[in-house]
């Protein structure tokens, strides 16, 4: 309020919602308010009303576990000895169907491709291979993870090294590739396995 304009100005009208004015202020401010001012009780409505739409439009405070977690997920990690990561690296044979072919009917319906399954820890991948055009050969296969997306795949055939990445259901494929023993490292959010020697 000033001698030239007797009316609150928006500042004070904020100042007296969030009780920053001292005493005697504060006393002003009412008592302008009571004589009645209709232009200053309308302006104090609206800066009310705006005050308390932005209050209530305000974020939700991220609960304390959610903010443990994603701050874990960029912390540095200790090495793991190499020990355990040559542990980690090793992925168990499930399933090969050159060592327990299928009858004669089953391949002529599913083809000579050559299947394999191996154990990526709690994890599993399933493999295709199949002879392609001459001198070439194609792999697909599927992931079986909690999160397929989130790995990756790199394939190391003849002189060509191929990245892929699994689709969400865990599908993947690698066409064209040099016939002969290939090589493919599987890397998951904690764990690389690498699969050796693989051939159709």
């Amino acid at each position: 309020m000033t001698r030239r304009d007797p009316h609150l100005d928006t500042r004070t009208l904020l100042d007296l919602l969030d009780q920053r004015l001292d005493a005697a202020a504060v006393a002003r401010a009412e008592s302008h308010l009571a004589q009645p001012c209709v232009a200053c009780r309308e302006r104090l409505r609206e800066v009310g009303a705006l005050v308390a739409t932005l209050r209530g439009d305000r974020t939700p405070d991220v609960p304390e576990a959610l903010t443990r977690r994603a701050l874990a997920a960029f912390a540095p990690h200790a090495a793991q000895p190499a020990g355990e990561r040559l542990a980690d690296a090793i992925a168990r044979l499930l399933f090969d169907s050159f060592a327990a072919p299928l009858p004669a009917a089953a391949r002529r319906a599913v083809g000579e491709a050559r299947r394999l399954r191996f154990a990526l820890g709690e994890d599993a991948i399933e493999l295709e291979l199949e002879r392609d055009a001459p001198g070439t050969m194609a792999m697909r296969g599927r992931l079986t993870a909690v999160e397929p997306a989130l790995w990756q795949l790199t394939l190391r055939a003849g002189d060509e090294v191929r990245p892929a990445a699994p689709d969400a259901w865990g599908a993947f494929a690698f066409d064209a590739l040099p016939a002969g023993p290939c090589t493919l490292h599987v890397r998951g959010p904690e764990r690389q396995f690498m699969l050796a020697d693989l051939a159709p």
